[in-house]
């Protein structure tokens, strides 16, 4: 009886914990869903996609292909991955910069080999960081303005 005893007890321990479990992922879940509407607040009220259409349309004639997407929206399908090698389980703790939400828009076109402009917008440990071609910017519609036509003329080597 001593056995059931203690299995018993330990079902009801378990039910709390398992309680507690739910309810911090449930907060987690509430967190990062309001993280990932202030990233699409804030790409729509810098107009990112705009400003890369604008530079489509006016210096590339439309030749660009423009492509958004967000880390919550994967924009390729999920491929099945292979178990991690011993490389990778070392670099494990990279995981969860890699886990970060952000929102990605990414202008390619051919002009003496492939040309790229790319603009991530997301959360980092010390809050919301935006970036032109990997070089952090202040999230402002000015400063992202002027990392656009640096960015573009060092594509073009200008």
């Amino acid at each position: 009886m001593a056995w059931r005893d203690t299995i018993e007890s330990l079902q009801i321990e378990l039910a709390g914990v398992r309680a507690e479990r739910s309810r911090q992922a449930k907060l987690e879940e509430a967190e990062r869903h309001n993280q990932r509407r202030q990233l699409s607040e804030m790409a729509a009220s810098l107009e990112i996609a705009q400003l890369i259409d604008d530079i489509n349309s006016v210096l590339l004639r439309g030749t660009g292909e423009i492509e958004s997407y967000s880390s919550w929206d994967p924009h390729e399908p999920e491929t099945e991955r292979e178990p991690p090698n011993d490389l990778e389980i070392m670099h494990l703790a990279d995981d969860a910069v890699e886990d970060a939400d952000y929102v990605s828009t990414v202008l390619t076109w051919d002009e003496d080999g492939e040309c790229e402009i790319a603009v991530d917008l997301g959360f980092a440990e010390n809050g919301i960081y935006l970036q032109v071609n990997e070089i952090d910017i202040r999230p402002e519609r000015g400063a992202l303005e002027n990392a656009l036509v640096e960015a573009f003329k060092e594509e073009l080597k200008v």
